[in-house]
């Protein structure tokens, strides 16, 4: 059983714990590009009773995007010193004979919510929407502030120069739907073509880009305050303006309006970042990042259609999440001005 692997790996890591016992194991649901489960730990160390709620993220047998889980597990530490609020991390396993596949464990931030549908819809979380807004773009104007150098954070791979940013990612997405792409892709094809002509203003400062930065990757409490920042396995040096734009993607406007992650107009939340970072909103300059934000997406939800069709993966989702790409598509289009 799973939670008898995962006992006696935590009996290997808890120097002097004895009568370790896991409990309340369950698999957290999403987490497409790895399995997370969560469980409680009890065990008697110095004479006393402990106890610790913890999160584990193993890799699944296939994603719909591979990511490095040493990145993910760097980062998340590096940044936890640097005024990011991010659960605790305890330990990278990269030799799958613990649990099958490799895995890191961290803390379990209790009390918070990640679903987009119950951060803004439940009742229980309206009182704390104006702090989740302010939380929000904060948070983020920090990360873009952070010394990269300084926290270990240059073996992500240093962007050339500020002006290499934009084609450094096209280039990647690129190459991920000349990989993964099972039929001709016309729209993201002409998307990359657009993207090419239309390159943004150069980059204000190369900063650490979290790149899936909305709504659904934070812990959220009912007062509104963001406890954690989660899902930092894209993570990179770039354009600061390339978080601002994913952030505002209509697929993150759970709303159905036009409320940016569903928590502000977007002239309040390039009024707020600016005012947070220091940095100016060029909105062409966001446009363009609006675009591969969206390419990107598509991209990433070929990839889950091609482990599919691979036999690396029998999960539905992963073959389903590619329908809609025709909704995407659509979205570039009209960013375009097609």
């Amino acid at each position: 059983m799973l939670e008898e692997r995962i006992a006696a790996y935590l009996r290997a890591k808890l120097t002097g714990a004895e009568g370790v016992a896991v409990s309340d194991l369950r698999r957290i649901p999403g987490g497409a590009s790895r399995e997370t489960w969560a469980f409680d730990a009890r065990w008697r160390q110095d004479g006393e009773e402990r106890g610790q709620g913890f999160v584990l993220r193993r890799d699944p047998d296939a994603s719909l995007l591979e990511t490095d889980r040493n990145v993910e597990f760097q980062v998340m530490g590096a940044v936890s010193g640097e005024g990011i609020p991010v659960p605790r991390m305890f330990w990278l396993e990269n030799d799958g004979a613990w649990l099958d596949r490799p895995f890191f464990v961290m803390e379990r931030i209790d009390g918070c919510e990640t679903s987009p549908t119950k951060v803004l819809m439940d009742p229980q979380f309206f009182p704390g929407r104006a702090r989740l807004a302010e939380d929000f773009v904060q948070i983020l104007a920090r990360i873009h502030a952070l010394d990269w150098s300084r926290a270990g954070l240059a073996t992500l791979g240093v962007p050339k120069d500020a002006a290499s940013c934009a084609i450094t990612q096209i280039e990647a997405w690129e190459a991920v739907v000349d990989r993964d792409a099972l039929e001709p892709q016309p729209v993201l094809r002409a998307a990359f073509r657009w993207l090419r002509r239309h390159l943004p203003r150069e980059a204000q400062r190369i900063v650490l880009v979290h790149a899936d930065y909305r709504t659904g990757n934070f812990l959220c409490a009912p007062d509104g305050q963001i406890k954690g920042i989660l899902d930092w396995e894209l993570t990179h040096l770039g354009d600061p303006l390339e978080d601002v734009a994913w952030a505002a993607i209509r697929p993150w406007r759970w709303l159905g309006n036009e409320l940016v992650g569903g928590l502000m107009e977007r002239r309040d939340y390039y009024r707020r970042y600016e005012a947070a970072s220091g940095l100016s909103v060029d909105e062409e300059s966001v446009r363009f990042w609006e675009v591969l934000g969206n390419v990107k997406l598509a991209a990433i939800f070929l990839t889950g259609a091609h482990s599919f069709c691979d036999g690396r993966t029998r999960s539905p989702m992963m073959a389903f999440l590619s329908r809609n790409n025709s909704r995407l598509e659509l979205e570039i289009m009209d960013l375009m001005g097609v």
